[in-house]
């Protein structure tokens, strides 16, 4: 049985395999502060994955963002507040072998109606 605490922020914010990489990347990294290319190169994934992962982690309150020097964005681990614990939660149950695989089953399950829970950027562009 999953956490409620770790359910809410799964459907919440974790709710794709590439949200949960960089999660756990970024946590591991707590100074990194990085482009979306960059953290792409790291994670061996497609920009265009990554870059919607990261702004979403922005919105839901995991990651910040900033305007490095270049005018490129820079993302870096900045979990609110309400976030550390649910998170903690996670990275610890992470850790068992038995949760993780039912975990990464949950987010798989997650994933396939992400796009459908969140409004893009283009349908504001569209109205």
């Amino acid at each position: 049985m999953i956490d409620p605490m770790i359910q809410r922020l799964l459907e919440k914010a974790i709710d794709t395999p590439v949200k949960l990489h960089l999660l756990l990347i970024f946590h591991e990294n707590v100074r990194m502060e990085a482009s979306a290319n960059a953290v792409a190169d790291r994670v061996c994934r497609d920009i265009w994955s990554v870059s919607q992962a990261l702004d979403e982690l922005v919105e839901d309150g995991v990651m910040g963002r900033s305007v490095a020097p270049s005018g490129d964005l820079s993302y870096r681990y900045a979990p609110l507040p309400e976030n550390h614990e649910p998170i903690k939660r996670l990275i610890a149950k992470y850790d068992d072998p038995i949760e993780r695989d039912l975990l990464q089953r949950l987010i798989r399950d997650l994933s396939t109606y992400a796009a459908y829970r969140r409004s893009s950027s283009w349908e504001y562009q569209i109205a």
